[in-house]
């Protein structure tokens, strides 16, 4: 391959993710989300991608749990970050990025089903990361049933 040709490829490689805007409030948040991001591109690529290509920026709120705003941004809920845990952070960004991506093609499912179907893509990426958090997996479990329920 000639040395132009990989230019191009790189470059357009480059384009299609979009660096994320991470709100800087101080305590060192900003960190944990990119240590967070970090931890995913390392134990699942395609997981890493999906945020990368679904995720524009990532926010903060007072709200009880972690939720999506518009179509591009994943708002992560104070509770949370003061806790700190990466691998939670971790499994907040791959499973409201899965939301993200719902929305941005329009496609719909019952939001019930629409939670399982986050919650197993979150569990299938916590089960990669070695000596995880219990407590992460069961969370992701106990929703799973939950949301499973007629």
């Amino acid at each position: 391959m000639k040395i132009w040709q990989l230019l191009i490829l790189l470059m357009f490689w480059s384009s299609s993710f979009s660096q994320i805007r991470i709100a800087d409030v101080g305590d060192g948040w900003k960190n944990k989300v990119e240590q967070a991001l970090d931890t995913i591109k390392k134990y699942d690529i395609q997981k890493y991608y999906l945020i990368m290509e679904n995720c524009s920026n990532v926010a903060y709120w007072n709200g009880g749990f972690s939720t999506t705003e518009g179509d591009s941004t994943i708002t992560i809920s104070t509770r949370e970050m003061k806790d700190g845990n990466i691998y939670n952070i971790s499994a907040i960004l791959v499973h409201e990025s899965l939301h993200l991506f719902f929305k941005r093609t329009n496609f719909n499912l019952k939001p019930n089903l629409e939670e399982v179907v986050c919650y197993q893509h979150e569990l299938e990426f916590l089960e990669k990361i070695p000596c995880v958090d219990y407590w992460l997996i069961e969370n992701a479990k106990n929703k799973i049933k939950f949301y499973s329920k007629p």
